[in-house]
């Protein structure tokens, strides 16, 4: 006891409580099996600190919490708690004068791993165990900021980097609150999602379920993968399999879903759109429209059995070509040599004598005016238009060589060659044989070009036969006339 009153002597100049610790810590030291206790008197630990609970106090420098951590010098403590209003329990660093002032809490500032909820940490930080019966969950609330949610910063590396990396919640309200990843300063060099799922890759406003936007230009090249335009690039890099394919899929539920198409648009000013019309018989359409709208015929359907409509919903064949235009279709070669702007390939050596191979049939309104084909052995092209007697009536006669001598042939020389043919002016032929001639006279188009008349110069064959009949009927009555001349002088001359 005498040893024990020269320390307390001693140490006078501490105050009571730091004492009572240094005994509390001798009594351990001379007993090493017993429990000590500071504020109980059944201690179950080798220390058990016991006192009044409550929560770390965020202002005031009166006593808070269970045991303290202080130095001598320094302001900065280390106060340990138990909640009063909750389970609990707390550490908090802090100025010991001032509890609205707090400071860094460090662990391992020297290295290694910090596990929570595991025993062998692998990582920095490790949460929840191997096995999964604690959970490695983290959450992260709200920081100070109004409209910002919680937040993690991924510092820029060593070398190569140039910017941090963020991840957080934001939003003014619920309709623009997003998850947002992006880099230095401004989000739309990233990803946002927004509450209701859509996603925008360079805009926290997306409007469909992925949008992608920004204001970028084509740098030096026009691939996709080698820009930063908005663009979808879809590469596979395999180049030793013919199944190593790229795709995108387009797809809705069923014959009662929707159409999956791709819309092109120009905002303001045009669109056009691609995809299946479900409801028309899953027929793949070209719309000049940006959703699909069947208000106006597509410029291109293609049906499930491999019929093209150029301008009709419903093709018949192959290649069907509807329009209301003046010109339906217009080929122009800009080859020095037009080795055959039109070939029509009849691959076949079938047939032939049943006249089954028209290559061009000219129809109105669906009834047949002719067809260009071949003759019945395939070795020729066969012009023929329609001549049937039953499409006819009120047959007459008519002077072949009068209607021929009316005929006026030139030979002209073409203005835009200079090379000279023989032939007749539109015109003057349309006076005589008016059905042989198409176009009027000095007509215009609506710009001032001229409008040219032409000529079917196989309408004057049956002319042409016509007045051969005519001239041989009267070379026969001639060649009559001249044996009967012939007779008579000879029998005037067998009278001499």
């Amino acid at each position: 006891m005498e040893c024990f009153k020269s320390l307390i002597l001693i140490d006078s100049v501490f105050n009571m409580k730091k004492v009572i610790l240094v005994l509390a810590f001798l009594l351990v030291f001379l007993n090493g099996n017993a429990q000590t206790g500071i504020g109980t008197t059944s201690p179950v630990n080798k220390l058990q600190v016991e006192t009044t609970t409550a929560d770390p106090a965020t202002s005031g420098a009166t006593a808070n919490g269970n045991l303290r951590l202080s130095g001598t010098t320094g302001s900065h403590v280390l106060d340990f708690g138990l909640s009063s209003s909750s389970t609990f329990s707390w550490l908090q660093s802090r100025s010991k004068s001032a509890y609205g002032t707090n400071y860094n809490l460090v662990l391992n500032p020297n290295g290694g791993s910090v596990g929570i909820g595991n025993t062998a940490p692998s990582s920095t930080l490790t949460l929840g165990n191997a096995v999964g019966t604690i959970g490695g969950e983290l959450l992260l609330n709200p920081t100070s900021t109004q409209y910002e949610g919680g937040q993690i910063i991924f510092k820029r590396s060593l070398v190569g980097s140039t910017v941090d990396w963020t991840i957080d919640q934001y939003g003014t309200t619920s309709s623009n609150a997003r998850f947002r990843i992006f880099n230095g300063s401004s989000e739309n060099n990233g990803l946002s999602i927004l509450e209701n799922g859509k996603i925008g890759m360079g805009t926290p406003s997306p409007s469909t379920l992925l949008h992608l936007q920004n204001g970028n230009t084509f740098s030096g090249s026009d691939n996709p993968g080698l820009n930063s335009v908005p663009s979808i690039f879809v590469y596979n890099s395999n180049n030793s399999s013919t199944s190593a394919h790229s795709t995108m899929a387009l797809r809705t539920n069923g014959s009662n879903g929707g159409n999956p198409y791709l819309s092109f648009d120009i905002e303001g000013v045009m669109g056009y759109s691609l995809g299946i019309d479900n409801a028309d018989g899953d027929k793949l359409k070209l719309h000049n429209n940006w959703n699909l709208n069947n208000s106006n015929i597509p410029a291109i359907t293609i049906t499930t059995d491999g019929k093209i409509g150029l301008g009709t919903t419903s093709p018949i064949r192959k290649l069907h070509l509807q329009t209301a235009d003046a010109t339906s279709a217009y080929i122009e070669s800009t080859s020095s040599d037009n080795n055959g702007m039109v070939v029509l390939n009849a691959n076949t050596n079938q047939s032939w004598s049943n006249n089954w191979h028209e290559f061009m049939i000219f129809q109105n309104q669906g009834s047949s005016l002719g067809f260009i084909g071949t003759t019945s052995n395939g070795s020729s092209i066969l012009y023929s238009s329609n001549s049937d007697y039953r499409l006819k009536n009120d047959l007459k006669n008519f002077n072949g060589l009068d209607l021929i001598n009316k005929i006026k042939i030139y030979d002209f020389a073409w203005k835009a060659n200079g090379s000279r043919m023989h032939g007749v002016m539109a015109h003057e032929l349309q006076e005589i044989v008016p059905y042989s001639v198409s176009g009027v006279k000095d007509e215009t188009n609506a710009d001032g070009s001229m409008k040219i008349q032409t000529v079917d110069y196989s309408k004057l064959t049956p002319i042409l036969i016509k007045a051969i009949q005519e001239q041989d009927l009267r070379l026969n009555e001639q060649q009559n006339q001249i044996k009967l001349l012939m007779k008579r002088i000879e029998h005037l001359e067998t009278k001499k």
